[in-house]
């Protein structure tokens, strides 16, 4: 299992490879120790596109953002600086391309384990605003509603979620799961939704190449 100092090296590398860099996605899940595995690609917003690149047996992948909101700066332990995308937006960015927060299974184990009143929900809904998609809305509305007793979002906010996604129906994600369909949220979601979160908890930490 990788270090934490050694994680914060290999953001700073990339961060400092490429024009106005940030971590994101699963990367950023990582930062805030979100995750059950580690991998090593990390995938890196930038302002210019960029040709993947690997330093130290680390590949870095470019997958542009939108928008970036309240980037979080820090440093790694030899002072290098480090971007990385916003909880709220991590969040967001995360249930859009669920497939590069890892699958659904690390992406459930993630809003599980945010700890209560770390989301704020102005900024969940600024990043939902600003990506104006009702599948999203809808989504990202299911989902948290999942964990309202552990992250402390309000049911106003939910229910804000489900009235901008209404009238589109959608998946949670692609896949050939056994599917079934939740009317309040005109969402098809996996009917082993219970048993995903369950399991991913028991992975455990492992490396991802």
């Amino acid at each position: 299992m990788k270090v934490k100092n050694h994680i914060e090296n290999e953001y700073a590398a990339g961060c400092a490879r490429v024009s106005g860099g940030c971590v994101a996605y699963h990367g950023a899940l990582q930062y805030y120790a979100l995750q059950t595995q580690q991998f090593n690609t990390i995938y890196l917003h930038s302002d210019k596109r960029f040709r993947p690149f690997v330093i130290d047996g680390v590949a870095y992948e470019y997958h542009p953002l939108k928008f970036t909101y309240n980037v979080v700066i820090s440093k790694d332990p030899d002072g290098n600086p480090i971007a990385v995308t916003s909880l709220s937006q991590t969040v967001v960015d995360c249930i859009r391309h669920i497939d590069l927060a890892g699958g659904l299974e690390e992406l459930l184990y993630a809003l599980s384990s945010i700890p209560y009143g770390q989301l704020k929900e102005k900024d969940l809904m600024v990043c939902l605003e600003a990506y104006d998609n009702a599948s999203l809305w809808s989504r990202t509305g299911y989902l948290l509603s999942l964990f309202q007793s552990t992250n402390g979002i309000g049911q106003r906010f939910i229910d804000i979620c489900r009235i901008k996604g209404s009238g589109v129906k959608n998946k949670i994600t692609s896949g050939d799961k056994a599917l079934e369909f939740v009317p309040k949220w005109n969402l098809f979601v996996p009917k082993d939704m219970g048993n995903m979160i369950t399991k991913g908890t028991e992975y455990g930490t492992e490396v991802i190449y």
